[in-house]
């Protein structure tokens, strides 16, 4: 097959090296091209252009489009009257939003001939849009392997008790709660702790920014790295914070499972539906509740049997749930909608 890969951008997010993923397995049996909605430069082009795959601008002709994120709607729908079109959604609650921001994003869904959440709760967001919707619908959580390539993932060195976040600096992610969390620490255990923020820096709120910029040794920003070196910082970790007021499946939250780092979190509908709760697998506070948080991770960083109870017990859960392979599932995904678009050739 030819298959046509429509990504978002180059920079590093969640769903970006969801796609690379895919990418590796595809390109051992297909010809496949990477189209970006928007270009640019960035790690993930150069994993892209490692794999001998051409970044293009346009294509006169492909078997199937595979779409990555709900931004693509615009394209899924113009696509979609011509060649069958696979849509990876990866939003929850913001695509909603985003939908209502960009009501020319929606005409996507009926398009679409199949269209991949990660969670049911995913399905649930999106009701409305799915009710006359012909795409056949999938439940698919995605797993990145990256953890069992390395040789060598040693844990990055550290002098103090290590907080990773990692994720885009941006208000979704709502990286300034964790440090307003430390900031609200007992002095104490604040002299012992450091932040460690991974991702692009877009925007962050002023108090944290003013905080941040007055304790830089506490509150390091090292902004995009490789996927390897996030990895040795997340094995480093004595906790993994992820704040966010909307999410679907975090491909984070997995790897600190796999890591056996316990993680503190946003208590968000959609993690009910991939079996997180708190106490057992994870620490969650309400959205914004800084002053939880704060709790949360000051019990964390100060008792070994909590820790390890938390750690076990998501790992269990981690390997429970993604013991199937994804990406033969996804290709063999991609394989139907082929098939689907060969007998509408054919006039049936």
């Amino acid at each position: 097959m030819k298959i046509l890969l429509l990504n978002d951008e180059f920079y590093t997010t969640g769903a970006s090296i969801a796609m690379l993923r895919l990418a590796e397995r595809l390109v051992q049996r297909h010809e496949v091209l990477l189209m970006p909605r928007r270009d640019g430069q960035g790690e993930i082009r150069n994993r892209f252009e490692a794999l001998g795959i051409p970044i293009v601008q346009n294509v006169a002709s492909v078997d199937v489009v595979v779409a990555n994120t709900l931004m693509a709607g615009i394209h899924v729908a113009e696509a979609g009257a011509k060649v069958p079109v696979v849509w990876w959604i990866h939003e929850a609650e913001v695509g909603r939003d985003l939908i209502l921001r960009f009501p020319e994003l929606a005409p996507g869904f009926r398009q679409a001939a199949h269209i991949v959440f990660q969670t049911a709760y995913q399905q649930r967001v999106y009701q409305s849009f799915l009710y006359d919707s012909p795409a056949t619908q999938h439940v698919l959580p995605f797993w990145n392997d990256a953890i069992y390539r390395q040789d060598d993932l040693r844990p990055k060195p550290k002098a103090n008790k290590r907080i990773v976040c990692i994720g885009t600096i941006e208000p979704r992610k709502r990286m300034e709660d964790t440090i307003l969390a430390v900031e609200a620490m007992a002095p104490a255990l604040r002299e012992q702790v450091e932040c460690v923020f991974i991702g692009k820096y877009l925007q962050l709120g002023d108090e944290a920014r003013r905080l941040a910029d007055a304790a830089p040794a506490r509150y390091q920003f090292l902004g995009e790295l490789p996927n390897e070196e996030v990895l040795r910082y997340l094995a480093s970790a004595d906790a993994y914070v992820l704040a966010s007021y909307s999410e679907s499946q975090p491909l984070t939250i997995w790897e600190a499972f796999e890591l056996e780092v316990p993680v503190c979190l946003s208590d968000l509908t959609t993690y009910g539906h991939i079996g997180l709760q708190h106490g057992k697998n994870v620490m969650m506070h309400p959205v914004g509740e800084t002053a939880l948080l704060s709790a949360n991770l000051q019990t964390l960083l100060s008792s070994e049997d909590l820790r390890r109870s938390l750690t076990r017990a998501a790992k269990s859960l981690l390997l429970r749930t993604l013991s199937r392979d994804w990406a033969d599932e996804f290709e063999g995904i991609i394989a139907r909608a082929h098939t689907g678009g060969e007998i509408r050739k054919l006039g049936y």
